[in-house]
């Protein structure tokens, strides 16, 4: 197996103009005033009901936050969603977008008693743009976000300036104020968004020995001579104390680290996998153990494992 490397020069983000040719943001400079003026989303109308806040509508997208609750009532946290829905054949990127994305970026300082906000990601897709592969999202997506609120029974009103990108044949980067707020009601009640969250809140991957995974096997080669001219691989073995792998997909992170696609290696036995990914370290002094994420996903089966990553043998 050849493994090509991470291009370290890639932008992480880019811009495709309407004849196919790839600029960078470099390029672009001398325009991004017209374009950051073009790409922001604006509060479109006011939410019928107060789980559900107003749309912040951009070119090829929109977005707002719904709950799953009618009022706060006496919980200390709640459960909130981040949906977003996109024009046909539009994208938006997952936390770790690969080659050529941009993750969504959260700013929630204008909130009022909010402590803290926890964002979980759906298993993503994989789609190409300009020849680089990346990881995300088509049509819709609701992120469940867990609430916890500074002061249990009070009010809560949660402010969000979003930045994300939506790309097809171009990539934009677009800027959302979005707002919703919930009433301290005695009870609470259930909305009519909580099927929709709960439906996505399903799609985000589980840990991994839900499903009888297990990692196997983890650990980093040094190919070639050393110094700039040897190349980083990380070796990844996942075995399955359950059902079968069938078309299993590994998508790979850890801080201070950038990985390429993993790659399968050919194998008989359906329940171990053994992947390859080029990484190539991010910044001048990268964790020596860092903890390494990996997402399997498997069809309609998604899971999350993790394991700390040893230093490079040759």
């Amino acid at each position: 197996m050849i493994l090509g490397l991470v291009n370290p020069k890639r932008n992480p983000f880019i811009y495709l103009n309407n004849m196919g040719k790839v600029m960078t943001s470099a390029q672009l400079r001398a325009g991004r005033a017209f374009a950051l003026v073009a790409l922001v989303a604006f509060p479109v109308g006011s939410g019928a009901r107060a789980e559900t806040g107003a749309w912040a509508e951009s070119a090829h997208a929109k977005a707002r936050l719904v709950s799953a609750v009618a009022a706060t009532g006496a919980e200390k946290r709640v459960k909130l969603g981040l949906e977003i829905r996109l024009d046909p054949g539009w994208k938006t990127y997952w936390r770790a977008p690969g080659e050529g994305g941009m993750p969504p970026r959260f700013d929630w300082s204008g909130s009022a008693n909010v402590a803290s906000v926890a964002i979980a990601w759906p298993a993503p897709k994989r789609f190409e743009i300009g020849g680089l592969e990346s990881l995300g999202y088509a049509d819709h997506v609701i992120l469940p976000l867990d609430v916890t609120l500074a002061h249990p029974g009070e009010p809560l009103a949660v402010r969000l300036s979003l930045h994300y990108a939506v790309c097809r044949e171009i990539c934009m980067l677009v800027e959302a104020q979005l707002a919703l707020d919930l009433p301290d009601a005695a009870v609470t009640q259930f909305s009519s968004n909580a099927e929709a969250i709960a439906r996505f809140q399903s799609l985000v991957p589980r840990a991994g020995a839900e499903h009888g995974w297990y990692i196997a096997g983890l650990r980093r080669l040094r190919l070639g001579r050393a110094g700039a001219d040897g190349r980083d691989v990380l070796l990844v073995e996942v075995e399955s104390r359950g059902t079968d792998f069938a078309a299993p997909d590994l998508i790979i992170e850890a801080p201070g680290l950038r990985f390429g696609k993993a790659m399968r290696k050919p194998g008989s036995d359906a329940k171990l996998l053994r992947f390859a990914a080029p990484m190539q370290a991010i910044g001048a002094a990268p964790p020596e153990q860092p903890e390494v994420v990996i997402t399997l996903i498997d069809g309609a089966r998604a899971g999350e494992l993790r394991a700390r990553l040893e230093p490079a043998r040759r």
